[in-house]
């Protein structure tokens, strides 16, 4: 199919527009694509790989707290049973 003469800068004109356009949005593509890498290894401390290690920290406090709580009790009751009788 041959186009009449006077269409051919038109439609050059258009396929640039449309190359630039694909451009364009492959190069926000390769930029989305590193910005998704970043945050995939980011192991900083505010980062998002490292839940396993806060997690065991945060449940050995927990349990250090409520030993500590109970050690407490049972000293404090201790002390305060022969003043209540």
């Amino acid at each position: 199919m041959t186009l009449p003469a006077e269409q051919t800068p038109a439609l050059i004109e258009r396929m640039i527009r449309i190359e630039t356009k694909l451009d364009v949005f492959n190069q926000n593509g390769a930029d989305h694509e590193s910005r998704i890498r970043v945050l995939e290894t980011d192991n900083t401390p505010g980062g998002h790989q490292d839940h396993e290690g806060r997690i065991r920290r945060l449940e050995r406090s927990v349990w250090l707290a409520a030993g500590a709580a109970a050690a407490g009790g049972g000293i404090v009751g201790q002390i305060i049973a022969p003043l209540i009788k």
